[in-house]
């Protein structure tokens, strides 16, 4: 069953208009739909971990940042299959993925995918379910704690990976630096003729603008670069639109994401 605060927010979004800051689930067993702008629906079953694990994770919603990624790969603003010459399709790993979404629609455009989420029984079983049910092309899904030992995720992309998508990844503050060590450790590195793996950071504001502010600064301690590309707003009747900060930091902004690309410096 929904928890007493899915079901308010559920009921503020259609009351008034609010946006949401993700969708759920009554259970289990029951699939949520998403709709690409190109393409056809996924069903996803979203994982329901234990309570001992539910708060740290928050795997038990489709969080509209991981939509926003999806919605760009399935669009082609987000592009794979055209890594440099004499290695094939590009490889993609996926860090934190809940449903596993944006891998889903990244193997669908032609990616070697691994999905990751942290290695809990019930969202791993419930990330290969989605997997299994939509058939998409060359995947794998696997556990993996942000900063533990990355051998097991380089044994498919023995060189590194050409990019790492990270949805709604940064609203604790204190993993950013585990985070950072996995991104860091599997992001393929520039060679002669090819100019190194790009992260896709999308992160929805409804915790506000602190965690991420936060997270760029120490991105550039970390040798990487960060480049903002978007920010945007869901609208009442799905989709996006631009969206303009005219707020405080600490200001809980519903339905808003900001969306980086880093790259080594």
């Amino acid at each position: 069953m929904e928890d007493s605060a899915d079901i308010f927010d559920t009921a503020l979004c259609t009351l008034f208009q609010v946006p949401p800051i993700g969708f759920s689930t009554a259970s289990p067993d029951d699939p949520h739909t998403y709709t690409p702008p190109v393409g056809t629906p996924v069903r996803l079953w979203l994982p329901h971990p234990s309570a001992s694990v539910h708060a740290t994770l928050q795997a038990n919603h489709l969080w509209l940042s991981a939509v926003f990624l999806a919605d760009r790969i399935a669009s082609g603003d987000i592009s794979f299959g055209n890594a440099h010459p004499g290695t094939g399709s590009e490889a993609v790993v996926e860090l934190g993925a809940g449903a596993g979404l944006p891998s889903i629609m990244a193997a669908r455009s032609g990616a070697r995918v691994v999905c990751t989420d942290y290695d809990d029984s019930v969202v791993v079983a419930t990330i290969q379910r989605n997997f299994e049910a939509d058939k998409p092309g060359d995947w794998a899904v696997m556990g993996h704690g942000w900063g533990s030992d990355v051998s097991k995720l380089l044994s498919h992309a023995q060189r590194g990976y050409d990019a790492v998508l990270l949805a709604d990844t940064l609203w604790s503050s204190d993993k950013h630096g585990i985070l950072l060590d996995s991104v860091t450790s599997l992001l393929r590195r520039p060679t002669e003729g090819y100019a190194g793996g790009v992260v896709h950071v999308a992160a929805g504001l409804h915790t506000g603008r602190g965690p991420v502010t936060r997270f760029i600064k120490m991105v550039t301690e970390r040798g990487l670069t960060a480049t903002f590309q978007a920010e945007v707003q869901w609208l009442p009747g799905g989709g996006w639109g631009p969206h303009q900060w005219e707020g405080e930091e600490l200001q809980e902004e519903r339905g808003v994401v900001v969306y980086y690309t880093l790259r080594w410096a």
